[in-house]
């Protein structure tokens, strides 16, 4: 299987829908199309793994993820009126778009509740998603774009907000009267 038949093949992925392929199935796909090292690279991004790996595709999104993370500590530390912000500077390595910044700002000054905040937040890791794709639709960097977002889909499906609340107050110190 050829590349351009590989990203031809791949089912559209929507941000808020769940996925018509499975991580698994994606893998397999990757493997009949692309270089093994490229294949394992997407498989990785594509199951969310946290094994090294030294791939550049892999290196690249977790210093987005990372440079996200940074920001995102950087204003919950601000909101709290607390120093030390440079300890949520992201790895030097991991040169954090300002667009990407700002989409960061924005989603702590327009979402007032921890739910849509977050949901901002994985609208930004979507669109930090096309950092992997470069500008060639049909080059390599398209299928880790499309691994990347096909985790964040996945783990979006998932979200169930009865369990989300169940874990809270599990989390939660019981009060004793």
């Amino acid at each position: 299987m050829s590349l351009v038949y590989l990203l031809a093949s791949l089912p559209m992925l929507a941000y808020g829908q769940a996925p018509k392929v499975t991580a698994e199935a994606f893998a397999e796909a990757c493997a009949s199309a692309l270089p093994a090292a490229d294949a394992a690279a997407a498989a990785l991004l594509a199951r969310g793994g946290a094994e090294p790996c030294g791939h550049p595709a892999v290196r690249r999104w977790r210093d987005l993820e990372a440079a996200i993370d940074a920001a995102v500590g950087r204003r919950r530390l601000a909101r709290r009126g607390g120093r030390g912000a440079e300890a949520f500077a992201p790895p030097e390595s991991a040169a954090c778009p300002v667009w990407l910044t700002r989409l960061v700002d924005a989603a702590f000054e327009s979402a007032g509740d921890p739910l849509a905040r977050e949901e901002a937040l994985d609208r930004a890791r979507w669109a930090a998603a096309d950092e992997l794709g470069g500008f060639d639709p049909l080059a390599k960097g398209q299928v880790f774009a499309y691994a990347a977002r096909l985790r964040l889909a996945w783990r979006r499906a998932a979200l169930d907000a009865a369990r989300g609340r169940e874990r809270l107050e599990a989390a939660l110190p019981k009060q004793t009267l």
